[in-house]
């Protein structure tokens, strides 16, 4: 009899939630094809079977969390009876919010028995198809969750992304009336943005356009960046410095390697190398805090905060300092794209010594951000634009940007701080040095 248990995805996963059953209780099963899909704090994928068998009584329904090395099910072998399906405490396994309404207390009865179908109708992300094509599981009957979500009209959003379901039911669009363009014909967040036009019977009926209360249910992701923020804020004695840089020339010489290179360079590339350039005279900035020590690592491992649809994610530019502005650049592209579609594995997310946050697209002039800890700094990096300053007397028009440093004051001090920043002007307001 082989477990098939939560597996543990990176150093701050502790738990994960079963999005859906690829095989139903009773199914052959063989070594190496996907059983079930799991969401953890960054990521979807699939887990797959260890040996060959048959798949026993599931552990974890559909919408479940359970904690690393939580059994999920058992796999068979030969001649061997299915094990009873574990009673865990409620602290171990539950079931994650959905929008179901609010059982009576008969429902509530039925669903306090072991034996009752747990269902999750979550609203994050589009899922990841992390292996290829899936397996055909269109002959195989439905899993008791499928099974009750059919009973109850739900089988179509089955087939359908969170992200599609929740844009429906903002526009007032019904699944239903689409075609999927996704995997298997499902629904997509694409396919409800491009719905236009359909007649009346194509749409329910439209929503209020006044705010509505509503209870959000917490993705893995958002769970983690709320548990990391709070260790963040209330531990570290954050202090802020903010210096205005003069990046005219940073622009031009980004537009002339454009124009030579023939590729697309952001501004936060040039950023990024500056940055881990100004690590190799400031070691302390590229440091960790420990209870008995402060630890100086050796490489310079940029994180880049992205923005997704659950929240923030840093994808990390391993030995950014040894790397060139056009490799930087389409380094972060691959690993922004990975970030946004839930692809990236730990290795590229996690272990960065620094972190930077651009919100200069948004329009943000200056913003304080907050450390992303082991990491004992990270710039928050405002918007390009074009100001009238005096130099040499003369007001000129000039391209500034304000740039945030939040510094961990158990390691960094004000003028150890202000050094570095002195030293990453060099760099941004003299390009040459990033692209020689």
């Amino acid at each position: 009899m082989a477990e098939i248990i939560m597996p543990k995805m990176g150093d701050a996963m502790s738990e994960g939630k079963v999005v859906r059953w690829y095989k139903k209780p009773g199914d052959a099963v063989k070594k190496g094809e996907p059983l079930l899909e799991i969401e953890t704090d960054k990521v979807n994928l699939d887990l797959e079977a260890e040996s060959d068998g048959t798949l026993s009584e599931l552990q974890a329904d559909e919408g479940t969390v359970v904690p690393v090395g939580g059994v999920l099910a058992y796999v068979l072998g030969e001649g061997e009876k299915a094990a009873p399906k574990s009673e865990q405490p409620k602290s171990e396994q539950r079931a994650a919010g959905g929008e179901q309404e609010k059982p009576e207390p008969e429902q509530r009865r039925a669903t306090d028995r072991k034996d009752s179908v747990k269902h999750s109708t979550g609203e994050y992300g589009e899922a990841i198809e992390m292996k290829g094509p899936r397996v055909d599981k269109t002959a195989a009957a439905p899993a008791p969750a499928a099974a009750a979500a059919q009973a109850s009209g739900e089988g179509e959003r089955r087939k359908s992304s969170p992200l599609a379901r929740k844009m429906a039911r903002e526009l007032g669009v019904r699944l239903e009336a689409l075609q999927g363009s996704g995997p298997q014909g499902r629904i997509v967040a694409a396919d409800v943005k491009n719905f236009q036009g359909a007649p009346a019977v194509g749409r329910a009926e439209a929503r209020p356009t006044s705010l509505t209360s509503e209870r959000i249910p917490l993705s893995g992701m958002r769970r983690t960046i709320a548990k990391r923020l709070a260790e963040s804020t209330g531990p570290i004695p954050h202090f802020y410095l903010t210096a205005d840089y003069d990046v005219t020339q940073l622009l031009a010489v980004r537009q002339q390697l454009i124009d030579i290179e023939g590729v697309k360079i952001s501004l936060n590339d040039f950023i990024i190398r500056g940055a881990a350039l100004a690590m190799q005279q400031h070691p302390l900035v590229n440091a960790s805090w420990g209870d008995d020590f402060i630890g100086q690592h050796a490489e310079v491992h940029i994180g880049v905060a992205v923005s997704t649809p659950e929240g923030l994610i840093t994808p990390v530019v391993r030995n950014a300092d040894t790397k060139s502005v056009r490799e930087i650049s389409e380094e972060v592209r691959a690993l922004a794209e990975k970030a946004k579609n839930r692809k990236l594995t730990p290795n590229e997310y996690q272990g960065s010594t620094f972190t930077i946050s651009n919100l200069g697209a948004w329009g943000i002039e200056e913003f304080t951000a907050i450390i992303n800890p082991p990491n004992v700094a990270i710039l928050a990096i405002g918007a390009a634009e074009a100001r009238p300053v005096v130099l040499d007397r003369q007001i000129v028009i000039r391209d500034r940007m304000k740039i945030t440093m939040s510094c961990d004051h158990r390691v960094i001090d004000g003028a150890a701080g202000a050094e570095y920043l002195r030293t990453l002007r060099q760099y941004l307001e003299q390009p040459l040095r990033l692209v020689m």
